[in-house]
């Protein structure tokens, strides 16, 4: 996907890097959509979907990139995505107790 569409729908952006398209919570766990902007093809952006498991580290993640499917273990797109997602729960957690 390119990273223009990507950021349109976007409700949480880090550093014109990562795009937070959805988070919803999925019984003990949270699902989050997110697209990562690729390091080699700067216009294009993989699809990340991360599984964190509330009150715990543990989570998983897959991602569309071809680095991904090769070795299919993590790469740096999730481990990105992973820190966008961190950074908008704190905000949101920080907005929730301004209100």
């Amino acid at each position: 996907m390119l990273c223009k569409e990507a950021a349109k729908g976007a409700v949480y952006k880090l550093n014109e890097e990562v795009y937070i398209r959805s988070v919803e919570r999925r019984g003990l766990w949270l699902v989050a959509l997110c697209y990562v902007r690729s390091q080699s093809r700067r216009e294009e952006c993989y699809q990340v979907v991360l599984k964190l498991k509330l009150g715990t580290r543990y989570f998983t993640g897959r991602c569309e990139c071809p680095d991904f499917r090769y070795r299919g273990g993590p790469c740096k797109h999730i481990v990105r995505a992973k820190v966008a997602l961190r950074e908008y729960l704190k905000a949101a957690t920080s907005l929730r107790r301004l209100l």
